[in-house]
């Protein structure tokens, strides 16, 4: 019985059971990062590659800071001083892009 999460399959995961136990596609050694509760028989829950790769892109997001201070400095003056100016062009091409990274990624 494949084990679907929000109507996912669960095809190519990697497994992690109920013991907290984690596997990295890359890595097969299992690290154990605890028990949280001891219940129940020993149902799997399966994460897939694109879950796990943004995790990773999460984790590494967070440990950016959430401003950047001389961009905003940069902007701040460009608008006080008028020379601020927006490109439809440049908004357009990245709106597309951002969506044609999201389709790649089936979202």
């Amino acid at each position: 019985m494949a084990n679907r999460i929000d109507g996912f399959s669960a095809n190519g995961a990697t497994s992690v059971g109920t013991s907290r136990t984690a596997r990295s596609a890359r890595d097969t050694s299992v690290a154990t990062a605890g028990n949280a509760s001891s219940g129940g028989g020993g149902e799997d829950v399966q994460i897939t590659s694109t879950a796990s790769r943004m995790a990773s892109l999460g984790q590494k997001l967070n440990a950016l800071p959430a401003i950047d201070g001389a961009r905003v400095a940069r902007i701040s003056q460009s608008l006080a001083d008028g020379s601020y100016s927006i490109s439809a062009d440049r908004i357009a091409a990245g709106l597309l892009q951002s969506d044609q990274a999201l389709a790649r990624i089936g979202l």
